[in-house]
């Protein structure tokens, strides 16, 4: 009997509560054992979570304060990018561009109306030195010109492709780095060939695919191109002669060290040295002719003709990497008297010229030569006329002008 009550009252107790769980509120969400209390935000009257403390309000007032710096710094920052663009169209490089480069305009963007997407391709001799990334600014300066002209942005961009070997030396790399390139079908190829000889095959693919090719630089033998953007290297090396003879006043033994002897723009400039030093300074003999190559470096060659030679008076170097190596043979041999003349004007041949090292420097104008590529590949890819040889120009430059302001942007690191 007791267990039969003791039963009832057990069930009557369960009843109870089973009622008293149905009578809470329905919409009520069920705790989280594992959640702590502290970690629930409270909600202030916008809606947002409130601040608990005082610190927290001051972190975010920080917060604010900091991004509304960096705000105006990236502001700032690109004012002065635009302002650096704009003082650029008023540049040496630019206005000799402007003036001289040929019959038309190639600072100009009129009538370039690209389709959203395009991509122009650039391969180079090497992009290891400060040459070739002056070249590369004044390309990506003229693609971001366009793409501002156009109103493209994001993927309707024109992208630029800037590639080429660590070596200006490595024929066989540059090949395959243009036989990738067009293999992507760009719009157009800009090209500046190490071999003047080696590209017949590639040039050929180009043709056959209706790729344009625009040649910068050096150009080559075979295949069609539309342009080429070069230094008027005979005329260089022709004034490269003048100054050494100047330098060594008129009379005595000088030599020539020439980048990589299948480069047009190292045998353009080696003949119009020499052509000007045979027709017109009777008293200057050219002993020795050294080409860049792969056997034996340039500093090493520049040693062994000082050798051979110890009544040299005068060095040409047609190039920034030639010039750079000779200082250093020159230095290592005691004869840092000796007159050099150099081809632009890399870091190294800057200091040479204020020591008194270098008589000065035929200063190439990289720059604007990498603007006036895209401006005339653009016009390529429309089907637009080019000049057959686009000028950008040179500047000499030695110690009565290299810190003339006008200049600066001829001078690279």
């Amino acid at each position: 009997m007791k267990r039969t009550i003791v039963a009832l009252l057990c069930i009557a107790l369960a009843v109870g509560s089973l009622a008293g769980c149905g009578d809470k509120d329905k919409n009520e969400v069920p705790v989280n054992t594992e959640a702590k209390a502290e970690d629930k935000p409270v909600m202030g009257s916008n809606g947002e979570p409130q601040k608990d403390t005082e610190e927290d309000q001051k972190e975010e007032e920080k917060d604010n304060t900091e991004n509304a710096v960096n705000t105006g710094e990236d502001e700032k920052s690109q004012d002065a990018e635009e302002e650096k663009d704009a003082d650029m169209s008023e540049d040496l490089t630019m206005t000799t561009l402007k003036s001289s480069a040929g019959t038309i305009d190639y600072t100009s963007l009129e009538g370039l109306d690209l389709e959203a997407g395009g991509h122009i391709a650039v391969v180079v001799k090497s992009t290891k030195t400060g040459y070739w990334e002056t070249v590369k600014k004044g390309m990506e300066a003229a693609v971001k010109d366009l793409n501002k002209k156009l109103e493209y942005k994001g993927d309707d961009k024109i992208k630029l492709s800037f590639e080429g070997p660590s070596d200006e030396t490595d024929v066989e790399s540059q090949i395959n780095i243009i036989d990738a390139v067009l293999a992507e079908n760009p719009g157009v190829l800009c090209l500046a060939a190490i071999d003047m000889e080696s590209c017949q095959a590639q040039l050929e693919t180009a043709e056959e695919n209706g790729i344009p090719v625009v040649v910068l630089d050096s150009g080559v033998v075979t295949g069609t191109v539309n342009s080429v953007c070069a230094t008027d290297n005979k005329a260089a090396g022709a004034d490269a002669a003048k100054k050494l003879s100047e330098a060594i006043g008129g009379s005595g033994e000088i030599a020539v060290m020439a980048h990589i002897e299948s480069s047009e723009s190292s045998q353009d400039r080696e003949a119009g040295f020499a052509d000007e030093i045979a027709a017109n300074h009777p008293e200057i003999k050219i002993v020795n002719v050294s080409y860049e190559n792969e056997e034996m470096s340039v500093k090493e060659m520049a040693a062994k003709v000082l050798e051979e030679n110890p009544n040299l008076k005068g060095y040409f170097c047609t190039n920034q990497m030639t010039a750079d190596e000779v200082l250093d043979a020159l230095e290592e041999a005691g004869k840092e008297d000796m007159a050099v003349v150099g081809f632009d004007a890399g870091k190294k041949q800057k200091e040479a010229i204020k020591n008194g090292r270098e008589a000065g420097v035929i200063a190439q104008n990289p720059y604007g030569m990498g603007y006036a590529t895209v401006v005339a590949a653009a016009r390529a890819w429309l089907g637009l006329e080019n000049d057959s040889f686009i000028n950008p120009g040179y500047q000499w430059i030695d110690a009565a002008s290299l810190d003339d302001e006008k200049l600066k942007n001829y001078l690279y690191e």
